[in-house]
């Protein structure tokens, strides 16, 4: 993996990303000139899972590598910010509990679920996920149905398994208030 970092034009932030040798971004942090920090790990009422979709090329004159260390302890700040939901979040999705959630978003470690608990945010095998999912199904707010079977304390994410997507999709009213 690769860190670098990108100081926007006044007023847009600084942002960090954590991506592999082709650019693709897996983690992401954007330090907003107002204060305001956005993981992409959590979802942000304004700007959703923000993650950069295409690949970055780091030969960018914009990009500055930093070392891992610099990524980490800042992703770490923000993750123990968010200690107390991930705690909560644990306690209630314990290992081998099902579960019903609804897909939010596609990234390069997998599938992201929607928990239906503030804050709680399950990952699934995209691929798995796919060969068993008709086409059609395979959009955000489709239901899904998994079992917990660990968690990623790096992302602060439930790891779901056996997940199937349900045909049908949550409405506005059944979504948690962070839609």
């Amino acid at each position: 993996m690769k860190y670098l970092k990108d100081i926007q034009e006044p007023g847009m932030g600084t942002w960090y990303f954590e991506v592999d040798n082709d650019g693709m971004a897996y983690r992401q942090i954007v330090y907003h000139d107002d204060g305001i920090c956005i993981t992409s790990n959590r979802k942000h009422e304004l700007y959703h899972f923000m993650l950069a979709e295409h690949p970055l090329d780091a030969q960018e004159f914009y990009y500055k590598d930093i070392c891992q260390e610099e990524f980490e302890e800042l992703w770490n700040e923000q993750l123990q910010l968010g200690m107390k939901d991930w705690h909560r979040t644990q306690s209630r999705f314990p290992v081998g509990t099902r579960v019903e959630g609804y897909i939010e978003a596609f990234f390069p470690q997998g599938t992201l679920i929607n928990l239906l608990e503030p804050q709680a945010v399950g990952i699934t095998n995209t691929a798995v996920l796919k060969s068993e999912t008709p086409a059609e199904w395979m959009y955000p707010r489709h239901r899904v149905i998994a079992e917990v079977s660990g968690y990623d304390e790096a992302n602060q994410w439930v790891i779901l398994t056996r997940a199937e997507v349900r045909g049908s999709q949550f409405q506005k009213a059944e979504m948690d208030p962070y839609t």
